[in-house]
């Protein structure tokens, strides 16, 4: 059993039944190989009560192509990944990056079509929008990088939400670079496509406490690995493509 660390009460407060999903860590700007998003991906988390189906849904930047669409179901306060099919496989990403690699991955790996992640993102460029099955936005993450972002200045660190207040997405006070063994987080194994020590915390979500009586963990029961989709993964590239300048590839 692994633990996902989240507020109890933030799951539970209010009275509304509608689904909600969050964006709550990426990893845009990996050691490892990503001139087209090889080794990018993105964590989401279903914040609210009720499951939701994911079919259908999609992730749709500034750029003219979204990204999916999605597949599977998260019930309340479960977890999926999002990540390249065109580079990688579920197995993989299960094998680089679960904590326990020889067991069911303790979160949903969703392979979809990507559309690459900038690595100088801006207040223009790189508005993540998850947008469900009826083209209704659920969330936005409109992250960028230095100022009052954190910045992973090549380093391979993922970055992360930690509180779930409302439009967090766009505040860059409300993110944190993963930091190695705190919170969840640890180091990629060299497998496939993650060629270097890259660090992050999928599956697991961690948010600022908001009362006394929170609870903080929340066990969850681990997920099997998506089945492996579309394409198989690429062979690895040079090592230099993590290079800050890079930008979106066509679309």
């Amino acid at each position: 059993m692994y633990t996902t660390l989240l507020l109890l009460n933030a799951l539970m407060a209010g009275t509304t039944t509608q689904p909600s999903v969050t964006i709550t860590e990426i990893m845009y700007d990996p050691s490892s190989p990503e001139r087209s998003g090889e080794s990018e991906w993105i964590e989401l988390m279903n914040t609210g009560q009720t499951v939701v189906d994911l079919s259908g849904w999609t992730i749709d930047d500034e750029d003219a192509s979204d990204w999916g669409p999605l597949q599977g179901q998260l019930a309340p306060g479960e977890i999926a990944v999002i990540i390249n099919a065109d580079a990688t496989t579920a197995s993989e990403f299960h094998q680089a990056w679960s904590p326990d690699p020889s067991g069911d991955a303790p979160f949903l790996i969703i392979p979809v079509e990507w559309g690459s992640l900038d690595n100088q993102p801006s207040g223009v460029n790189e508005v993540l929008n998850l947008v469900d099955a009826h083209g209704k936005v659920a969330c936005t993450a409109n992250f960028q990088r230095g100022g009052e972002w954190p910045d992973p200045r090549g380093g391979g660190h993922s970055i992360h939400l930690t509180s779930l207040d409302p439009d967090d997405g766009a505040s860059g006070s409300n993110w944190a670079l993963t930091v190695s063994t705190t919170n969840g987080a640890r180091t990629a194994r060299t497998v496939g496509i993650f060629t270097h020590p890259d660090i992050g915390s999928p599956g697991v979500a961690v948010f600022t406490p908001r009362s006394a009586d929170a609870t903080p963990d929340r066990a969850r029961k681990p997920r099997k690995v998506a089945p492996d989709a579309r394409k198989p993964p690429l062979a690895p590239v040079p090592s230099d493509s993590g290079d800050p300048a890079e930008t979106d590839r066509p679309k």
